[in-house]
């Protein structure tokens, strides 16, 4: 996938990315200026012998120097955007421009691009020096001498100094992991594409590597664009989130528009977001079957959706103004997660565990209305999945 040519604009570029290394690319990015450096335009992809298009109209802007994450469920074309990106599949309309050149006809090992994949898919002959060094040791793109000091820059970045005469076969599923990431970026890609890179981890593992794929952003400026379907390790990474159900873009925004504004049903149920509430609007004022609350920024919501809030959202637990019965509670440690019938809705509630939450007896609370939203029903509740 990764192929320059040495032509001067390829040997400036390179240039440029050596001194991200050493000095901090936000910084040089800061200088360039933040711009849409990736841009996908009214994309779409059929497969051969399916019906419906995978993705569909599909379109996508990103920063220089930033990490977008594509989240959603299986199946949902995320994995598919990145392949087309990448030039491992072509699709039947739209376009793809990486740092303003279009990347129309252009074979996949001339583009701009490195991608990761979920297996790191390493040589199971060689030692970690080998694996990295791969393509420019091959291609004998550098000499020798360069090619020693800057695989151990790359091995340093991703925590494997020292590591370089390793064989492949001895190291655990995370440093195989951090060895697929210092091979892609020991060619200096413009585009670095990572589809589920973390899935195959175990809890601990993967968190360890979400530090190390921030800090090569930070360290080498580097633009990616990451595949996940596990929202906590979306907003961890991401700068952009874009959620994706049926092949298109639902909602695009910072992890925290996601987290405290979901658009749609859909987007809510899969950012944590329970207890959906049939609702009508009027101004700022949501009012439902439990009550009526003032919400702000709902200027472009519909006049009629849902009310959905966070289990977190009960507040004075046992001396509230709202009231209902504890239909089943299951005990988490900090917190008690109950069910508590209330003006015959089942809300889903997370009180703290000292408080009394026994089955069949009534407990009252209020809702804080920062943890509150108003979406519309769009029917496609990410919940039910």
């Amino acid at each position: 996938m990764r192929g320059y040519s040495c032509a001067a604009q390829g040997k400036a570029s390179r240039r440029r990315s050596l001194r991200c290394a050493t000095k901090g690319a936000k910084a040089l990015a800061a200088e360039v200026g933040r711009m849409s450096f990736l841009e996908v335009h009214n994309l779409t992809k059929r497969y051969h012998g399916e019906e419906d298009p995978c993705v569909r109209d599909f379109d996508l802007s990103v920063e220089r120097g930033s990490i977008c994450v594509l989240l959603g469920a299986s199946g949902c074309g995320k994995s598919t955007v990145l392949k087309v990106i990448a030039g491992l599949e072509e699709a039947q309309r739209g376009s793809v421009r990486i740092d303003g050149e279009t990347m129309d006809g252009i074979a996949p090992e001339k583009r701009p691009v490195a991608m990761v994949f979920q297996k790191a898919l390493l040589f199971r002959n060689m030692t970690v020096e080998q694996n990295v060094n791969f393509a420019p040791r091959v291609n004998r793109a550098m000499p020798k001498g360069e090619l020693a000091r800057k695989t151990s820059e790359m091995l340093r970045l991703v925590g494997l100094a020292g590591m370089e005469k390793k064989r492949a076969t001895a190291l655990s599923g995370g440093q195989e992991q951090r060895v697929s990431l210092a091979r892609a970026l020991m060619v200096e890609p413009k585009l670095l594409l990572l589809d589920e890179p973390l899935s195959a981890l175990d809890a601990s593992l993967r968190e360890s590597m979400q530090g190390y794929i921030r800090s090569l952003n930070r360290e080498t400026g580097t633009t990616m664009v990451l595949v996940t379907h596990d929202q906590q390790e979306a907003i961890a990474l991401a700068d952009s989130i874009a959620v994706m159900h049926g092949g298109r873009i639902v909602q695009f925004g910072s992890p925290r528009d996601f987290y405290q504004r979901p658009r749609t049903e859909y987007v809510a149920g899969f950012f944590g977001w329970k207890n959906f509430l049939p609702a009508s609007r009027r101004g700022m004022r949501v009012s439902c079957a439990i009550g009526t609350f003032d919400l702000d920024g709902l200027d472009d919501a519909p006049e009629r959706g849902l009310l959905v809030m966070r289990p977190e959202a009960a507040v004075n637990v046992g001396n509230g103004h709202l009231s209902g019965i504890v239909r089943d509670a299951v005990y988490r440690g900090m917190s008690v997660s109950c069910s508590v019938e209330c003006a015959g809705q089942l809300l889903q509630l997370a009180v703290p565990s000292a408080c009394e939450a026994a089955i069949g007896q009534e407990l009252s609370f209020d809702l804080d209305s920062k943890l509150l939203w108003f979406v519309s029903d769009d029917g496609n509740p990410a919940y039910a999945e």
